[in-house]
């Protein structure tokens, strides 16, 4: 995968691109797509903290992106992180590919500047952290994992942000 690739007109794999087209004040919503949920996260508008938003129970496309729509109007996003589940070897696998489908999907009913980003083991990663470092019952971590991973996400794209100034 190239990484000046770009899918739609504001859809990319390239930071730097994203941040072109991306207004330097303004929230960010970060998505986890899974196939029976979907973990969010958002930034404040200075692009300095993420935090868990929500865990979204799949249902439609219909239904699902009626509901990311009012939180982008509701928290003034400007820009969407996608998590791009990766191979270990950082090629596409089944699930980026329709993780990349859904994505058209999206770009196509919000016209959104959009981030496809690397989340290899963003789950794992946030798994163990919740066990080993915060101790969280099983069924506590079953609701905010996959905030947890958005968040986890989110936060590697924010430092990146800041760190290509």
């Amino acid at each position: 995968m190239s990484n000046g690739k770009k899918l739609y007109k504001q859809i990319s794999y390239n930071i730097l691109e994203f941040k072109q087209n991306i207004p330097a004040k303004g929230s960010l919503l970060c998505l986890d797509i899974g196939e029976k949920r979907i973990g969010m996260a958002k930034c404040d508008e200075d692009k300095l903290i993420s935090s868990n938003l929500k865990t979204l129970i799949r249902k439609k496309f219909s239904v699902d992106i009626i509901i990311i729509e009012e939180i982008i109007k509701d928290n003034s996003i400007k820009g969407i992180v996608i998590g791009l589940p990766l191979n270990l070897e950082g090629k596409p696998s089944k699930k980026s590919q329709s993780v990349t489908r859904l994505t058209k999907e999206i770009y196509s009913y919000l016209n959104i500047p959009i981030l496809l980003w690397d989340e290899r083991n963003s789950t794992i990663a946030v798994k163990k952290f919740l066990i080993q470092e915060v101790n969280i019952s099983r069924e506590k971590r079953k609701k905010i994992i996959d905030s947890s991973a958005a968040q986890w996400i989110l936060e590697g794209v924010i430092k990146t942000l800041k760190n290509k100034n």
